[in-house]
């Protein structure tokens, strides 16, 4: 679910562009969050029977591959070709396809067509747009009334910044605390319905590093080679990186669920 710039790692992309079932991949608690958003979606959406469901700035595919368990059929955009064709091949056979977007420049259509979406899933994207009004506005569009958009961004009171305030992370474009990520998305008639966090995963992560750094403990969790097993990680990512609607703004990402007015409203 990112967007990102590409370098020497992950095949050419960004390192923050994690795979959770990728045991080579370090990157544990960040392996977790990701995967604890798509976990999420899939079982939120469980209940509604979607037909159609966009994931938006897909990466590599696993977030797709988890939306396809209760989708139909399922949609990956993702703004690099290189992240599109490799979500479509970890998703060969499934009921997917895969679209190339530039959310700040390209309209969903004509390819996704208006009304069209039971749900659109965006984690960690807007926040790397100029103009997330366009992407929003997008979003709302695609979906049928009654349409859910589940999306996430990184909390402003978490993230780091540089000696001139601005975002430490150069990708990021926006900054956003809950308040005006809500009022974003509730001015494309998509009032929200939950708002989510994953404070128990940013609480053990900050103390991990405080017992590592203090010596009292001699090895992070990451380092343990048995904790990066799909199952494992999957286990995981249930236990410690689940959304919920407790303590959300200890949360290093805020998580929302809105559903689209219908017309009538």
């Amino acid at each position: 679910m990112e967007m990102i710039s590409q370098d020497s790692k992950h095949g050419g992309f960004g390192w923050d562009q994690v795979d959770p079932f990728d045991p080579k991949d370090p990157h544990l608690w960040m392996k977790l969050e990701h995967l604890g958003h798509y976990l999420f979606a899939a079982d939120f959406l469980k209940t509604y029977k979607p037909d159609l469901v966009a994931d938006i700035s897909c990466g590599l595919g696993y977030g797709t591959e988890e939306l396809c368990r209760v989708a139909k059929v399922v949609i990956g955009i993702d703004s690099i070709q290189g992240m599109a064709d490799l979500a479509s091949q970890r998703c060969r056979g499934k009921s997917t396809r895969f679209l190339v977007k530039n959310l700040d420049h390209q309209d969903l259509g004509p390819d996704i067509e208006e009304e069209s979406l039971s749900a659109v899933v965006s984690f960690e994207t807007i926040e790397h747009l100029a103009d997330p009004h366009h992407a929003v506005s997008q979003f709302s569009k695609a979906l049928v009334p009654g349409g859910f958009l589940i999306c996430s961004v990184p909390n402003v009171l978490s993230e780091p910044r540089t000696v001139a305030c601005l975002p430490r992370n150069r990708c990021h474009k926006q900054l956003f605390d809950f308040g005006s990520l809500s009022r974003l998305v509730q001015s494309h008639h998509m009032p929200v319905i939950y708002r989510l966090g994953q404070s128990w995963s940013n609480r053990l992560l900050k103390r991990e590093q405080q017992l590592f750094r203090a010596r009292m403990i001699q090895q992070r969790l990451s380092d343990n080679p048995a904790v990066h097993t799909p199952e494992m990680i999957r286990l995981l990512s249930y236990l410690l990186a689940y959304p919920t609607v407790e303590d959300v703004d200890g949360s290093y990402s805020l998580l929302m669920v809105a559903q689209k007015l219908d017309k009538e409203d």
